[in-house]
Formats: structure tokens, C-alpha cells, sequence
């Protein structure tokens, strides 16, 4: 396994992204985060995938543009369905929609 964490994060979110990649890592958590670890010419669909499967969890940057991002369902979504454990980390103090709540209600939260 090459990464411990998969960040999922709206585009709008970069920067609080990017900050908890860089203090993940300044800990030694190898992490994986798109665009960065996409391999140029890869599919991104494949790629985010594969990422999810090989990580042991998933980090949700949960603010109001990731709530309303129907890829961050998806990959929300996907992790569940192969065991991957979702932490969400809230920024923004909002309930998540029903759907993406249906992935992410047990989950342990991070404010």
C-alpha cells in the first residue's frame, strides 16, 4: 500500500485540503490527494478508485461545497462499500444532505 489516507475534498476546499495533507504527512502519514498523485495520462475515475481501495482510510473535508458535490458522494460512496473507514473532518457547520448522511451518519466526526 502506498498511502495510510485518501482525502476527499471539493476543489473549492484546496487550501484546508492541502493543509491537512501537509500536517498528515509532517507526521508521517503517506496520503493520497487528488490532482497531485493522479499519474499523468491515467484515468481519474480508475485512479480514485484504486486510491480508495488501497487506503485504510478516508479523510472527508466537509464543508458546504463538498455537501453539495455530487463526486464527493461518490467517492464517500465507494469508500463505504469497500470498507474503508470515513472520518469526516467538519469546517463548516452544516448537516450534511440525506444522501451523503446515509454514508457518513457512524462515523466518528472531527470539527
Amino acid at each position: 500500500m502506498a498511502h495510510d489516507v485518501f482525502v476527499s475534498y471539493s476543489v473549492k476546499d484546496k487550501v484546508v485540503a492541502d493543509a491537512i495533507v501537509a500536517r498528515l504527512e509532517a507526521d508521517g502519514v503517506r496520503c493520497w490527494v487528488a490532482p497531485r498523485d493522479v499519474v499523468p495520462g491515467a484515468d481519474w475515475g480508475e485512479s480514485i478508485i484504486t486510491a480508495i481501495e488501497q487506503s485504510r482510510i478516508m479523510v472527508l473535508v466537509f464543508t458546504a461545497s463538498a455537501n453539495a458535490s455530487r463526486q464527493i458522494k461518490r467517492e464517500v460512496e465507494r469508500a463505504v462499500d469497500k470498507g474503508v473507514y470515513t472520518i469526516p473532518f467538519r469546517v463548516d457547520n452544516i448537516e450534511p444532505t440525506r444522501a451523503l448522511e446515509f454514508f457518513i451518519s457512524t462515523s466518528q466526526w472531527m470539527d
